[in-house]
Formats: structure tokens, sequence, C-alpha cells
């Protein structure tokens, strides 16, 4: 089995990059991959409560990891309109994160 990190860094709504990343993620998981998701800049609102974020809950009932970095959920006044499971990590966890997986790969 692989670990795998994805970092998404693009917007659901102006791209269809999260859309692939998702897809990645969830073949690689089906697989028997471990697959963790980040989301930094811009593709912390991909967790925000919507039709994107109801997909993401759909990828973490199946064992998908998501995680949000704290600034750029704060940097764009989201901190009370994410999906309650997407766990919001300092941006510093993201070394240690790409240290210890894998794979990474950043979209």
């Amino acid at each position: 089995m692989t670990s795998l990190l994805l970092l998404l860094s693009k917007d659901p709504y102006t791209t269809e990059t999260p859309d692939l990343v998702l897809d990645i993620g969830l073949n690689a998981n089906e697989k028997g991959n471990e697959v963790t998701l980040y989301l930094v800049e811009d593709g912390v609102t991909a967790a925000r409560k919507s039709e994107f974020g109801n997909k993401l809950a759909s990828a973490h009932k199946k064992g998908i990891k998501i995680f949000a970095d704290d600034k750029a959920v704060l940097s764009r006044s989201l901190t009370d309109k994410l999906v309650a499971w997407v766990q919001v990590k300092e941006i510093g966890t993201l070394l240690d994160y790409i240290m210890d997986y894998d794979r990474v790969a950043w979209f």
C-alpha cells in the first residue's frame, strides 16, 4: 500500500482541476492506498458547504483524509463556512506530511 498526499490549490468553481484531483484520490483509495487531500490557497474553497463540499464528504466517507490550511481558511473568511469534518491544520504540518508520504502531487 502506498500513501498519497494530494495538494489542491485551485478553486473548484473556476477550473476542473479539483474534480480531477478528487478522481485521482478516489481511484487510488479504491485500489487500497492511503490518500490524504490537503487544501491550500484557493483550494480551501472546495471545502465550503456546497455541491463540491458534498463530493468531498463522499470521499471522506470512503476513507480519504481531508485537511485545510488555517491561514488560507482565515484569509478567505471561511472559518464557519466549511463542512464539519474537514480538519483545519497549521501550514507547518504540511512539511511533515510531505516528508512522511510515499507520493506527493501538487495541483
